[in-house]
């Protein structure tokens, strides 16, 4: 099957999931479990578990696809699963958004405008897999816009719930890691450096995520400030990784984060 009748495919199914979504009725039931000697409470865990499923299922949508390309240089599962993170994020981000439209004619319109977007990234990390295109200047733009994008709503949404700690950090550490898999993909050979940086991305905003659900604050302010931390902590990680990593690199980012705080600070 070509690859434009397999990216054809797999955003049909995750459309008519994500339909199916809104349209099912879920039990309203709460699961409690304990967690560091303290219940914690999950709201129509069902629902969740849907979420989870769709999520799922355009990640393995683009896995079936970036399989597909002739020129993929290997088929470690590590390496692959840096492809699959953007589509599965968008997917999980449209279940937690789409709800929010004010009528079913801009829902309607919000769903079309998600498969259009999924089929974009799977179709830009379908051509990425190729190395002669792994570089390419439009494909890489595609990634950092919809990586950058889905990072800094996913912020915005999850701080806004004003969870627990031990929920909220965790969801931010995981987005976190996730969307750092991909932007920081580079070669085959850099996967295991990849990971790394990955996880300690992942971990940092974790912590930082903690410790600021004690500041009293909008969930667009903490929102945007935790995507300038992580903005700037892959952009490092990605100078070292590619070996341009110097004093100069470190007076931009520093330059650019002093101008973003003013702003934050000021909103």
């Amino acid at each position: 099957m070509p690859a434009y009748e397999r990216i054809n495919a797999v955003v049909s199914l995750t459309l008519i999931g994500l339909a199916l979504y809104f349209v099912l009725d879920f039990p309203a039931q709460v699961t409690v479990f304990m967690l560091f000697g303290s219940p914690l409470e999950l709201d129509s865990p069902r629902q969740w578990l849907m979420v989870v499923l769709l999520g799922g299922l355009a990640m393995a949508g683009a896995d079936a696809v970036v399989r597909a390309h002739p020129h993929l240089t290997t088929l470690r599962l590590n390496y692959r699963a840096t492809f699959w993170t953007l589509p599965g994020l968008l997917v999980i981000l449209a279940t937690q958004t789409l709800g929010l439209a004010p009528t079913p004619v801009v829902w309607a319109v919000g769903l079309v405008v998600v498969g259009l977007l999924l089929w974009l990234t799977i179709y830009a990390e379908f051509w990425q897999a190729s190395p002669r295109l792994a570089t390419d200047l439009w494909l890489r733009i595609w990634r950092q816009l919809i990586g950058y994008v889905v990072a800094l709503v996913f912020f915005i949404v999850v701080y806004q719930t004003r969870s627990r700690s031990a929920l909220s950090a965790t969801m931010i550490l995981l987005i976190s890691a996730m969307v750092a898999l991909a932007l920081l993909r580079q070669t085959p050979k850099e996967i295991k450096k990849t990971w790394l940086f990955a996880a300690v991305i992942g971990l940092s905003m974790g912590q930082i995520t903690w410790a600021l659900n004690y500041w009293r604050t909008g969930a667009l302010n903490a929102g945007l400030l935790l995507f300038l931390i992580f903005y700037l902590m892959v952009g490092l990680a990605q100078q070292r990784l590619l070996g341009t990593f110097s004093r100069k690199t470190l007076w931009e980012f520093g330059a650019i984060a002093s101008v973003a705080l003013l702003v934050i600070f000021n909103l």
